[in-house]
């Protein structure tokens, strides 16, 4: 196992001098720029060539690539165009908040949706099984900008019930309210991810559940819950072990419009910042963070399969 690690730690290494020469590019080569902000007749001509050669904006575009490629080498992204601050510092600051939101919605997810996929799957056709399968459908098919609109219209505004914004009350850092302010955000990422993973979840059981070593199980005079909970469901984790892996990435990186609609103070909102102001070096950084966070879920993903299934070995 740890040799295999080595080898996918070794062929991530292109993989992300890869993806670091095309973000770079596309960032570089988009219209507009960072000095755009301050085009106005009241900014002469000579300050904004100085901002641009003191940005490093002058030089060759392969000159800016080699330098900033050297920096990420050893983890150095860069300062802000934006506010002069480390990108590293920018992320270390914003990170802690995206993974408390990530990692509450994605716990909320686990902890609904394969409770409902297994009972979808063992009362199929059943009115229930049908009420699942509506919400799955309504639910994948709901953008998340609106949900995450009407969740803050109706319990924020109407009701009271929580906070519409922030991640805490003025003056205010206890658990409660964060747990307060997390409540709608959470919602809003949950309800969408429930509505696919229990639908992973329910269609993989019943695969499972038709296997002859499941008949086996129960001919040999096992319960229903041994051969439910011992024999199918360890077997039918691989699809939801997949979408852990796959969820990573959003774990570090952060839902971007959920962040916005309310006013999280994660990485996805910044991300949206420092596109819309053209901050290369926070656009750039943030794509790799993610990017680095893409190969290391694969990894979790592949020995999470090992894991579960004594079959698989590497």
């Amino acid at each position: 196992m740890a040799r295999y690690i080595l080898r996918r730690l070794l062929q991530a290494v292109p993989i992300l001098l890869g993806a670091s020469l095309v973000t770079f590019l596309i960032v570089h080569l988009a219209p507009g720029g960072p000095i755009e902000a301050y085009s106005n007749p009241r900014v002469s001509h000579e300050t904004i060539n100085q901002m641009v050669h003191q940005l490093g904006l002058d030089r060759p575009l392969y000159e800016q690539y080699f330098v900033w490629l050297k920096g990420m080498l050893t983890f150095n992204f860069g300062w802000s165009f934006a506010d002069g601050r480390l990108v590293t510092r920018v992320i270390a600051d914003r990170l802690p908040a995206t993974l408390i939101l990530m990692g509450s919605a994605l716990l909320v997810t686990v902890a609904v949706a394969i409770p409902l996929g297994i009972v979808g799957a063992i009362r199929q056709y059943s009115s229930f099984d049908y009420a699942l399968t509506t919400y799955s459908y309504v639910g994948l098919a709901t953008p998340s900008f609106w949900l995450g609109l009407m969740l803050m219209f109706v319990f924020a505004v109407k009701l009271r019930l929580f906070p519409t914004n922030g991640m805490h009350a003025y003056g205010d850092h206890s658990l409660g309210d964060l747990l307060r302010h997390l409540a709608l955000p959470v919602a809003s990422l949950a309800i969408q991810q429930i509505a696919g993973w229990s639908r992973y979840m329910r269609a993989t059981m019943l695969e499972v559940v038709r296997q002859d070593y499941v008949r086996t199980a129960r001919a040999k005079g096992l319960s229903d819950r041994v051969v439910l909970y011992k024999h199918a469901l360890r077997n039918a984790l691989g699809p939801i072990v997949t979408l852990l892996g796959l969820s990573f990435p959003g774990l570090i990186g952060g839902a971007a419009i959920t962040e916005s609609i309310f006013s999280w103070p994660g990485l996805g909102q910044v991300s949206i910042q420092a596109t819309f102001g053209r901050d290369y070096p926070v656009v750039m950084g943030f794509i790799m963070v993610t990017a680095l966070a893409v190969v290391i879920g694969n990894l979790l993903a592949d020995i999470g399969y090992a894991l579960i299934d004594p079959r698989v070995r590497y």
